[in-house]
């Protein structure tokens, strides 16, 4: 497991002059059987997952990531 705190851009960044929409990256070639990313473009939260196959159920996973984030909202909104 890795975690750093560099924080990414706050400002809109661009390549050969084509402006970049949003930005993800993934660290690719480790032994892990999960990867999870963060990083923050323009004040907003990019995650990004892999996997090596067959390792997690895709809709599954993609169903429990929705609820728990749902649940995060969720808390967040009562606590203001």
């Amino acid at each position: 497991m890795t975690i750093s705190n560099v924080i990414g851009p706050v400002e809109r960044m661009a390549l050969a002059n084509h402006p970049i929409k949003s930005l993800y990256f993934m660290v690719v070639g480790v032994p892990q059987s999960l990867t999870i990313t963060m990083v923050s473009y323009m004040g907003k939260l990019r995650i990004a997952v892999g996997t090596e196959k067959g390792y997690i159920d895709p809709p599954r996973f993609k169903s429990s990531i929705e609820n728990a984030f749902e649940m995060i909202l969720k808390a967040a909104h009562e606590t203001v």
